[in-house]
């Protein structure tokens, strides 16, 4: 059934019989077996100490309810005897089969009839109950079915509630609904083919608790209905309200101390601004909680960056009706920008930026946009790069679609690079001292980029020279010429014609600029980034 409530010990119990059912389909050892023993007495003692919650439920009903006139709860009292009369023929039914599977086993049993878990038990690996169950001339495994199907109908109908099937195929169990193996096998196939007389007794078994549970959950809304519901207080805790949430150093605290107090018996609807949420019990308290959360929104802050704001809580128990109006306090959110080492961005360059909200901690998840500027996320969370188009950028900051505020950023341009020489093995040549000819192997010309614009956009920096003239002069004379599509000069054919006080004349013509994006950009060229070389 939806919604179905377990205790911690039946979810326990039920997932070692479920892993337990899928390692005998693998054949394993005896080992296996001794588990299903275990978990048959384990079951056995729940279905008793279940049977006698039922019955006490039942007396709790008739005692309550039956005093009353009101035909609502009688009748709730009258459906509540049949759920359990129903409840006691069909497991009555079930341990006439369990009795018949003990006989066809000649398996060994006490004198109560109980399973004796020995050697030969767990040895029997013999399939006269599996085809007890599901051999068609056999009545016993139709007869089954047809009872749990009959359970759950009647259940139904005298609660009005909606019990899921107890027969259950593979397809109506998750974990095996894909199973290629197992999906097309019916009810009895896949739970007694191949199946060891103690697995298939747990099997029963295992069935009679789930029969158990759905009954105490009708007897529960029946309680209910009887007004039988008596209400306990099981925790009682301690709970303190402070004036406020944030005390500075040297000033007071104060709070509010009072106690709180729960019983299970109580099914509270709770409701944030008229809209139902969801109601779970507290790991520490063992109180039933309604967990409010929403996303904070402040309007019209004061001098202090502080938002006064509420909302409506309201809490139905039976007929009552419990508001109140809760007031908290938005603080404005502060924005902390860093941008590697300062805050202006390099026009049409992807400046890395990371824009942190501190006070909203690990729910900071922001949205972006600008103005002056494209902007693409980037590789963490508050982490986004500006592209900007304008000298002024406004970038505004969204959380959890909540408005935060914006930030303004002052924009640069690109600085120019600076011509340097250096000789064929990388070093930096001295202008004033220049290269001795007969020595000289050849230049390497190289645009270097800005000290700053490369530490603090590093991806714009990269500069190569597309296109230069390369001159040997003598006094105002050109003695030869080159022309060259990148930034290596080749000096070996000129050494024969070079002579002292000669110069070496270079005029960059084309200069372009790698972005982050990998596109080549070009870079204005003037004769102040031409530069000469002397020849001693």
């Amino acid at each position: 059934m939806a919604g179905k409530k377990e205790t911690p010990r039946q979810k326990m119990i039920g997932m070692m019989y479920l892993v337990l059912t899928a390692l005998l389909a693998l054949q394993v050892s005896n080992a296996v077996l001794e588990k299903f023993a275990i978990i048959n007495e384990t079951l056995g003692q729940l279905i008793e100490d279940t049977n006698a919650n039922n019955d006490r439920e039942l007396e709790k009903i008739i005692q309550q309810g039956g005093k009353s006139d009101k035909e609502k709860i009688k009748a709730a009292v009258a459906k509540a005897q049949k759920v359990r009369e129903l409840t006691k023929t069909t497991n009555e039914w079930i341990e006439g089969l369990k009795k018949e599977m003990k006989r066809v086993s000649k398996a060994n049993v006490d004198a109560n009839g109980n399973f004796i878990v020995d050697e030969k038990l767990i040895n029997n690996h013999g399939s006269t109950v599996a085809t007890m169950m599901i051999d068609k001339k056999s009545p016993w495994g139709t007869n089954f079915e047809n009872e749990l199907n009959k359970y759950v109908s009647e259940l139904n109908s005298i609660t009005g509630m909606s019990f899921g099937t107890l027969a259950k195929a593979p397809k109506d169990i998750p974990v095996f609904a894909g199973d290629k193996d197992h999906v097309r096998k019916d009810f009895l196939t896949f739970t007694f083919e191949n199946t060891p007389v103690i697995a298939a007794l747990a099997s029963v078994t295992q069935i009679q608790s789930e029969i158990l549970e759905y009954e105490s959950q009708a007897l529960r809304k029946l309680s209910e209905d009887a007004e039988a519901a008596t209400v306990r207080f099981e925790q009682v805790i301690p709970m303190v309200r402070p004036k406020s949430s944030v005390v500075a150093a040297g000033a007071p605290y104060e709070a509010d101390m009072f106690i709180a107090a729960s019983s299970s018996s109580l099914n509270p609807e709770m409701f944030y601004n008229d809209k139902p949420i969801q109601v779970e019990v507290d790991p520490a308290t063992g109180i039933k909680m309604g967990k409010v959360k929403f996303t904070a929104a402040g309007s019209t802050y004061d001098a202090q960056g502080i938002s006064k704001q509420s909302f409506k809580a309201e809490i139905k128990l039976n007929d009552d009706v419990y508001p109140q109006t809760i007031e908290y306090f938005v603080a404005k959110p502060t924005i902390r920008v860093t941008t590697g080492t300062a805050p202006r961005l390099y026009q049409g360059c992807g400046n890395d930026v990371n824009i942190d909200v501190p006070a909203l901690g690990t729910n900071y998840n922001p949205n972006f946009s600008a103005q002056g500027a494209d902007i693409e996320k980037g590789s963490k969370i508050g982490n986004v790069i500006i592209i900007p188009n304008q000298r002024k950028v406004t970038v505004s900051v969204n959380n959890a679609g909540t408005f935060i505020g914006t930030e303004t950023f002052d924009v640069k341009p690109v600085p120019r690079p600076r011509i340097v020489v250096k000789d064929a093995n990388g070093r930096d040549i001295n202008l004033k001292e220049g290269i001795k000819g007969s020595a000289a192997l050849g230049l390497r010309i190289i645009a270097e980029a800005d000290e700053n614009f490369k530490n603090e956009v590093p991806k714009d920096a990269n500069y190569n020279i597309r296109n230069m003239i390369v001159y040997l002069v003598r006094g105002s004379s050109v003695v030869t010429q080159m022309t060259l599509n990148s930034g290596s000069v080749d000096l070996s054919t000129w050494r024969n014609q070079m002579r002292p006080n000669d110069r070496i004349y270079i005029e960059p013509k084309n200069i372009t600029r790698t972005t982050y994006k990998g596109t080549q950009e070009p870079v204005t060229v003037n004769q102040n980034d031409a530069l000469n070389v002397p020849i001693n």
